[in-house]
């Protein structure tokens, strides 16, 4: 499914409660400024992937793989929301970034119960050899992700300038967090409640020669009630 519409409200509810399952998947490859996104899942088979990509339909992953970081056209002021509410989940948002410094970006997803996955992309698109590659860098990229029970699996991916935060819940179950950040500014805050499985959290925090590698921020809150213990990674550059 393509939307070329240049400024976008959309509301998309798939409410399926049926007694035999649904694989009630989602794919929405839009381009365009100014968009504001509502998708609503309540069971079964869930999938929810949204791509700012206006040059092909390869944005995949998690773990659909062939994920292209510098493609795609920029899209200015994209607002998701995604709420997805039991079975089998498994939600992508992958944002095209960076036109201008008053550029905003968000992610808001929430998924509560059975076997999740959640990863999102901020992708400055002005990094790869493309028409968008003079156009000014900058702006605000921002993801809340909260999982509550089951499996879970978060991965936060943002290669792109100016600022981005990523504010991260899990709760139950086998927890994984990874955060990326390469950014002007990366901010990261990160709360895991771990219910017995071997939670792993990862944060990564990068800068580079056309960035400012000392403004760098996080907070991670773990409790671990597993008697093998728990692994926290923090790197900062």
């Amino acid at each position: 499914m393509t939307i070329d519409w240049a400024k976008a409200l959309i509301i998309l509810l798939i409410l399926f409660k049926p007694a035999t399952s649904w694989a009630n998947e989602i794919y929405i490859n839009q381009v365009g400024d100014n968009l504001n996104m509502e998708v609503v899942q309540d069971g079964q088979d869930n999938y929810f992937q949204f791509c700012s990509n206006g040059t092909n339909g390869t944005c995949t992953d998690m773990n659909g793989n062939s994920h292209n970081w510098a493609d795609g056209a920029p899209s200015d002021g994209s607002i998701v929301n995604s709420e997805t509410i039991g079975d089998d989940n498994t939600v992508v948002v992958s944002h095209a970034t960076g036109q201008n410094n008053s550029n905003i970006n968000e992610s808001n997803i929430s998924v509560t119960g059975d076997r999740n996955k959640v990863q999102n992309f901020f992708v400055n698109s002005s990094s790869g050899s493309n028409a968008y590659s003079n156009l000014a860098w900058g702006g605000t990229k921002e993801s809340n992700i909260s999982i509550t029970g089951d499996d879970n699996t978060v991965k936060h991916g943002s290669d792109s300038y100016g600022e981005v935060d990523a504010n991260i819940s899990v709760s139950g179950d086998d927890n994984t967090v990874t955060v990326y950040q390469r950014s002007l500014r990366n901010t990261a805050n990160i709360s895991v409640t771990n219910a017995g499985g071997p939670v792993t959290a990862n944060l990564q925090q990068n800068g580079s020669g056309y960035q400012d590698t000392g403004l760098n921020s996080y907070s991670l809150t773990q409790y671990c009630t597993n008697v093998n213990g728990c692994t926290v990674n923090v790197t900062q550059n």
